[in-house]
């Protein structure tokens, strides 16, 4: 979103022509062009969406960790198990959009031919956002699932030094629309790590809650935050459950690199392709389902508000409103991201068209 508060107005690129420029950046690096289009549309769409946390941001990442080799920009995908309904992968440091849609696509064909279809992979890099994956397995009509493991970043509680990984996991239900499928897309910390970074680029305070400082006492400084790594399980204990419960789901069942070995010993982490991914794909039993979560987003809709904590909205609403709005006015980025999207073009030698 953009900062109301920021000195300058924000700029805006046309989501085709940020799709455009992403996949040109990486073709600079390497990448071939079918694999950098996936990479492209799935980050592009991201912003498109509204999370600039996990969008254009991300790129210079993967287009470092792919010119140095660090990231496999054209991976392997080696079968090591497989049963009628789930596949088990394993790659080689895997460049992480492309794969993990590569995945998800996995799981739909095996879920068209036996109602639930799984794939697991070992090996793989950060895949910007789990929503991306789930969301395109709903508009194709499929429940989807997906779950990553992360390096370790959060004290697990009563736990006062990092010793789990966030863990996100996405969950996306398809819609009589098409377009507008519920999704839901959540880290296993009160707030994505991305976010608390921004802020503290940006020197904005945070809510109470996503954060302690050294001192063990509740902040609202990112930086605090940020320095203590005390950064807060969403919902205390039972959201450290779900992240060693999400550990377990990925890199427990694909036999892949646990949290805490992740960047260790020569190992690459999550962003250099050490993390592992598990998609599931439910066939619906019948076309009742859209009409029920039709229903459901109305009677959400329709209940009496509580003003005092915010609209009620189904999950994927607002990335649905910024989706919408965007597409006709163009993504807005405010300074920090123009400055890092001018020096990409800078970089490599792509340009970019402003609107």
């Amino acid at each position: 979103m953009v900062n109301p508060s920021d000195d300058e107005a924000p700029k805006r690129v046309a989501y085709r022509d940020l799709e455009r420029f992403i996949c040109q950046v990486l073709m600079k690096v390497g990448v071939r062009e079918e694999i950098a289009q996936v990479e492209a549309e799935i980050t592009a769409d991201v912003d498109l969406a509204g999370v600039h946390s996990h969008g254009v941001q991300l790129v210079p990442t993967p287009t470092e960790n792919i010119r140095t080799g660090t990231v496999n920009p054209d991976p392997p995908l080696r079968v090591v198990v497989d049963h009628p309904a789930s596949v088990l992968y394993e790659s080689d440091r895997a460049i992480g959009r492309y794969t993990s849609a590569t995945m998800m696509d996995v799981a739909t064909d095996r879920a068209a031919r036996f109602g639930v279809g799984l794939a697991s992979i070992r090996g793989v890099a950060h895949w910007g956002r789990g929503y991306s994956y789930v969301r395109r397995a709903a508009k194709a009509g499929y429940i989807g699932i997906a779950y990553t493991n992360a390096t370790v970043n959060f004290p697990a509680w009563g736990t006062s030094t990092p010793s789990l990984g966030n863990n996100p996991m996405a969950i996306g239900i398809p819609a009589a629309d098409v377009e507008e499928p519920v999704v839901l897309d959540m880290a296993m910390t009160q707030a994505a790590i991305r976010k608390i970074m921004d802020a503290a680029a940006a020197g904005d305070a945070v809510p109470v809650g996503w954060g302690l400082d050294e001192e063990g006492r509740a902040t609202t400084d990112p930086r605090a935050i940020l320095d203590s790594q005390r950064i807060l399980p969403m919902g205390g204990h039972k959201g450290s459950a779900l992240a060693f419960m999400v550990e377990l789901l990925t890199a427990g069942l694909a036999g892949g690199l646990l949290c805490f070995e992740q960047g260790t010993e020569g190992r690459p982490d999550d962003f250099a392709g050490g993390s592992s991914k598990t998609f599931l794909a439910i066939r619906p039993f019948g076309s009742w389902l859209f009409a029920k979560t039709d229903e459901l987003k109305n009677h959400l809709k329709s209940a009496s508000p509580a003003p005092e904590q915010g609209e009620a909205s189904w999950p994927g609403e607002h990335s649905r409103r910024f989706r919408l709005e965007y597409e006709t006015s163009g993504i807005p980025f405010r300074t920090p991201l123009v400055r890092l999207l001018e020096k990409l073009s800078s970089d490599y030698s792509v340009p970019l068209s402003w609107l």
